[in-house]
């Protein structure tokens, strides 16, 4: 073979250099691609938001990414080189060793999960953190190697904490909730043996008139404000919470049960602020005994809401907050009302209210100047419902108009098919809730065109609570059926809802005087003087007066002293079927 001056064969060996030089291309360019990957790798590595931590097997730290550094509030050379314990509280750190340890290849459930446990920032601050541990693949002669993605659960936990309080607890008041105190009677009821415990459900009063006049936010402000005055003065209570709206729960010792209502007074003794008006709390409540009265929440919630219930169906005293304690007859009257609410509609539509009229009379001579027309209830079985029952329900459950409306128009026919004189007047009664609706004064006009009546053959009669609301609306129909030749007529008068100076400007041309003022007239001179008194206010007035309730001719005597001539009562006559009056003898006829 021969050689070239420079060493290498005559035919070939020129390509080597070329060779060379094009694998050191390759490996730059394999360089190039693996730095840049390198970078890329990097990058991810160090955008992830998660925290991620490289350690070997004895757990020293051989890598973080730059959340890592943030998370725990260190430079990554403060955390390279030294121990992963260095990111955990030491009681942590203990556990922690211990865990890695035991961690094996053939220990799957080692990886993979997130374990939630304490970390520590730089500056001493404990956070929750979630890690998921995993073992970098490896060959057999390379030592172990773990990443640890972590990540702060520091919001999350907020947001949980949240919830669980949400849960339980009253978001504007921060007391709990119906949830907060079914679990506390819970756990009373669960005890060996509960202390004597007194469960009161109280209840905050004319809300739905707080919350049209002032608005949802300022009631809850209201709510709020009264929750700390519970607060302040049931300071020993066992638990207070809040109900739905506008109820409240205490659960207080036994002992403290006869300081109650002193404390109730105490609640309501000041008016809270709300725009600046001084609302006055009005507050009932209604009482159980643990766990004498109830068994378990369900029951001890029950049994006094419907105590609750009870206790609002009477009759309001300014500043006086009403109670009453559990008793078993209760529930039986609560269910037997609810029962009588569900059967007035259809009650209504079955025709079983019917029309009696109790005549009014002159009292100078006993004869018959015109009539009261009474709603009564006959069931199918025959059995009569007390108006004291079922009109109170009615007027509660809203259905006091649609009542209203079916006696006036069966009084309206019952009369137009009679003879019975139209200048002897019958009157019907109705409610406020009737004359707030915009068409009720038509629907008189039209109920009298259908049946041929007069509107001076009419009187409307409303209670001295009604009319004392006095507001635009009731005024306007008030005066649309004056116009009409209708007569409105005031029951109930003198039973204090309104004031002396109010009722110069009520609309009213017929006052009712309650019964009860003649009720002792007999034997007491201070009721004649009161009764002799509210005569002389109406004579005064210039309006005509009708007395109820007359059943002695003692009482007769003494009206008739007093230059009363109309009246009621059962010793005139007792309330009657419609038919029966306005065919009987003695009733007004019209002239042939």
């Amino acid at each position: 073979m021969r050689m070239t001056p420079d060493g290498s064969n005559g035919d070939g060996g020129s390509r080597l250099p070329s060779r060379l030089s094009a694998v050191e291309d390759k490996l730059s360019r394999a360089l190039e691609t693996i730095e840049a990957q390198r970078r890329q790798l990097s990058t991810v590595f160090n955008a992830v938001t998660d925290a991620i931590v490289v350690v070997d097997d004895r757990g020293i730290i051989e890598t973080v990414n730059d959340a890592a550094c943030k998370m725990f509030g260190r430079p990554s050379f403060e955390l390279v080189h030294h121990s992963v314990n260095k990111l955990m509280p030491e009681s942590v750190a203990m556990n922690h060793d211990q865990y890695i340890r035991e961690a094996r290849p053939h220990s799957k459930s080692a990886f993979g999960l997130p374990r939630t446990l304490a970390a520590m920032h730089a500056n001493g601050r404990q956070f929750p953190v979630s890690i998921t541990l995993s073992e970098i693949p490896r060959s057999v002669d390379e030592p172990r190697r773990f990443v640890a993605t972590i990540r702060d659960m520091t919001h999350e936990r907020a947001r949980e904490d949240r919830i669980r309080f949400l849960a339980f607890h009253d978001e504007a008041t921060k007391l709990p909730n119906r949830h907060g105190i079914v679990s506390y009677l819970e756990s009373y009821f669960a005890a060996p043996t509960p202390p004597p415990m007194l469960f009161v459900h109280l209840s905050l009063n004319n809300t739905s008139q707080l919350t049209a006049c002032f608005g949802i936010e300022e009631f809850e402000h209201l709510v709020v404000a009264f929750s700390q005055r519970l607060k302040r003065v049931f300071g020993t209570a066992v638990l207070i919470a809040r109900g739905f709206g506008n109820t409240f729960h205490v659960v207080m010792p036994m002992s403290e049960a006869d300081s109650l209502q002193a404390k109730l007074v105490s609640v309501v003794a000041e008016p809270i602020e709300i725009q600046d008006v001084a609302v006055v709390v009005d507050v009932c409540a209604g009482t159980v005994a643990l766990p004498d009265q109830a068994s378990d929440p369900r029951q001890a919630m029950h049994r006094a809401a419907a105590t609750l219930m009870e206790v609002k169906a009477t009759t309001p005293q300014p500043g006086v907050p009403r109670m009453h304690e559990y008793l078993p007859s209760i529930i039986n009257q609560m269910s037997r009302r609810t029962r009588l609410v569900h059967n007035i509609n259809r009650a209504i539509e079955d025709r079983e209210f019917s029309v009696y009229l109790q005549p009014k009379v002159d009292i100078t001579d006993g004869s018959w100047i015109g009539a009261e027309a009474l709603a009564r209830w006959t069931q199918p079985d025959g059995s009569m419902i007390s108006p004291g029952e079922f009109i109170p329900l009615a007027e509660q459950a809203g259905l006091i108009t649609a009542l209203n409306r079916h006696i006036l128009s069966q009084t309206l026919r019952s009369l137009a098919d009679s003879d019975w004189s139209r200048s002897a007047p019958l009157s019907v009664n109705i409610s406020a809730q009737d004359l707030s609706r915009p068409s009720f004064a038509d629907d008189i006009a039209r109920l009298l065109a259908e049946t041929g009546i007069e509107g001076t053959a009419l009187e409307l009669e409303l209670t001295e609570r009604d009319m004392a609301r006095g507001d635009d609306v009731i005024r306007s129909a008030i005066d649309q059926l004056r116009e009409m030749g209708i007569a409105i007529s005031m029951d109930d008068f003198g039973t204090g809802y309104s004031s002396l100076a109010a009722l110069v400007d009520l609309p009213v041309d017929i006052l009712k005087i309650d019964r009860q003022f003649l009720r002792r007239i007999e034997d007491r001179e201070s009721d004649r003087r009161l009764l002799k008194t509210l005569v002389t206010l109406v004579q005064d007035l210039g309006r005509t007066i009708v007395v109820e309730g007359v059943e002695t001719e003692g009482q007769a005597a003494f009206l008739r002293d007093l230059g009363v001539r109309m009246a009621q009562g059962f010793l005139y006559a007792k309330p009657a079927p419609a038919i029966a009056v306005l065919n009987d003898p003695r009733r007004p006829r019209r002239a042939a």
